[in-house]
């Protein structure tokens, strides 16, 4: 009862720098708020989402990212959604990618179009240039990857997106999914921001470990990882390595939101509700 009537709509703003490596003066302390994985739905009514827009907006950001998974099922009011979104106050613009719930509901195309009619722009293998104090930033948006194929057969993440890639500028990846991270470090982006998790939803801790569902799926369960740019996709590397907070050398990042809405049972436990607050800062 507590996960479902408290915590669930428990919102907590969460502030995190993300070190960028060689990243332009002009940048340093640019903000990006995130929202993910709305899930507006009988479980999440347009008041909720309003005030979690609101709450996003007491924030100030520079720019405003969300990433996925706007509704949960075909007969939820994606519209309403996104008419909420568009309430983001955010001077360099608001932006989205698709989610696996797009998938299910098959509103990605429509979900495209609503953004577009609400002057937003959901990037769908495509990058936008972002200006700020005369620099730019390249951000990049996916629809969710996936990461087998219809027969099972396990297929890699991001393919094609080497042209949208930016060699001169400070590349940011919007993938629903943060198993793509790996990828994009291979690849050579510099920050990866998802969804997808929810943290878990649940979350305990046993004898100083907290044990979540989440880990069954992905090592990015939620928060602030890195790896080695340019590091093989297929290297495997420990939690805390994964987590250390200097890592040595240029890095890729990934910061993974633990989303707002739920899914299956509407419960939250040690894991409320987010919106991020990220702040880029000179590696």
């Amino acid at each position: 009862m507590y996960g479902f009537a408290a915590e669930r709509l428990n919102y907590q703003i969460r502030r995190v720098d993300i070190p960028i490596s060689n990243l332009p003066a002009a940048l340093d302390g640019l903000t990006i708020v995130q929202l993910s994985d709305i899930h507006m739905s009988g479980y999440m009514p347009r008041a909720q989402v309003r005030r979690a827009v609101d709450m996003a907006n007491d924030l100030g950001a520079d720019l405003a990212v969300v990433t996925g998974d706007f509704i949960t099922g075909a007969g939820d009011p994606l519209e309403e959604c996104i008419e909420e979104i568009r309430r983001l106050s955010a001077p360099l613009g608001i932006y989205g990618c698709n989610g696996n719930h797009e998938i299910y509901a098959d509103a990605e195309d429509r979900a495209q179009d609503l953004f577009a009619q609400q002057g937003m722009k959901l990037l769908r293998h495509e990058n936008a240039l972002i200006t700020c104090n005369g620099a730019q930033l390249n951000l990049i948006g996916v629809d969710y990857q996936r990461e087998r194929a219809a027969g099972g057969r396990k297929v890699s993440a991001l393919t094609g997106i080497e042209s949208l890639i930016r060699k001169d500028l400070r590349n940011i990846l919007l993938s629903h999914n943060p198993n793509s991270f790996n990828r994009a470090a291979e690849l050579g982006i510099d920050l990866s921001l998802a969804g997808h998790t929810h943290g878990g939803q649940i979350q305990v801790e046993i004898l100083d470990h907290r044990l979540s569902p989440a880990r069954f799926i992905t090592d990015y369960v939620a928060g602030l990882y890195m790896r080695p740019l340019f590091t093989p996709a297929k290297t495997v590397a420990s939690q805390e390595f994964l987590q250390a907070a200097a890592l040595q050398g240029p890095h890729s990042a990934i910061y993974v939101n633990r989303g707002l809405g739920t899914v299956g049972a509407p419960v939250r436990l040690g894991v409320p509700p987010e919106i991020s607050l990220l702040t880029l800062r000179r590696s």
